[in-house]
């Protein structure tokens, strides 16, 4: 059988939901099947109870990449800042429970899991938490004057960022899996080579690419895709998709 795509699971940043990628959905080839995971506490799981733990949320999105899993297709994560340590995580957790692991990784906008961010964002008054939310840019400025906004968004960025903040790596086994670390040329919570804190966590290669932009500099979202299509070109050279070679 010709295959003729891949899935891309896409691990959203703190506070962020499946409307957060809408724009990179839309500017993907047609022959990405597209799944940006909704974490609980928020969107269509606005009523369930958010996740306690880093561990409790790598089981649920593990459960829900195997619920929506394409098997024919090859596997493919994005994580984005949070998303980047809960996409590892997921996949620890896929090792253990021997379920097949995605043949192409991409790591955005935050440094790998051993290079610990001393903070404690989550625990900021509400005006400081804001103040730093809008130096890194993501959310319009009027929302985060909004209250009906910031009563529904706070407990959910809070939690996120809780997670964040005591997230403890657990030493385990290099990945044999290719990594893309990506990252904007702006943003100044990444360092000048994230790559090398990513580059320990696997025995294969490990790229970086570095698009101009701040935090969220995937809001150009045209620039952001054609570099995730030109990965999927390099490493998927089987794949019947005719407009791919124009992205490199």
């Amino acid at each position: 059988m010709r295959i003729s795509g891949v899935q891309l699971f896409i691990f959203p940043h703190a506070g962020g939901s499946e409307i957060s990628y809408v724009s990179v959905e839309k500017e993907l080839l047609p022959e990405t099947v597209t799944a940006t995971i909704c974490y609980a506490g928020r969107g269509r799981r606005i009523h369930e109870p958010f996740q306690k733990d880093m561990h409790a949320m790598a089981m649920d999105c593990m459960k829900i990449v195997q619920q929506k899993r394409k098997e024919e297709l090859p596997l493919v994560f994005l994580g984005h800042s949070l998303g980047s340590l809960i996409a590892f995580e997921t996949m620890n957790c896929m090792r253990h429970y021997g379920v097949n692991l995605p043949e192409l990784v991409f790591f955005s906008g935050r440094k790998g899991p051993t290079a610990t961010e001393r903070s404690n964002r989550s625990l900021l008054p509400d005006e400081e938490l804001l103040a730093c939310l809008s130096r890194m840019g993501g959310i319009p400025e009027s929302f985060l004057q909004h209250p009906d906004f910031l009563s529904f968004y706070l407990p959910i960025i809070r939690n996120d960022l809780r997670l964040n903040d005591t997230y403890c790596y657990e030493q385990r086994e290099s990945f044999d899996i290719p990594f893309v670390v990506m990252n904007g040329t702006e943003d100044e919570h990444v360092g000048p080579e994230p790559a090398l804190s990513w580059k320990e966590h696997t025995t294969a290669a490990c790229y970086q690419e570095w698009l101009e932009g701040n935090h969220f500099y995937f809001s150009d979202a045209a620039t952001f895709s054609r570099t995730l299509s030109k990965y999927f070109s390099m490493h998927f050279p089987h794949l019947q998709l005719s407009r791919y070679k124009e992205c490199i």
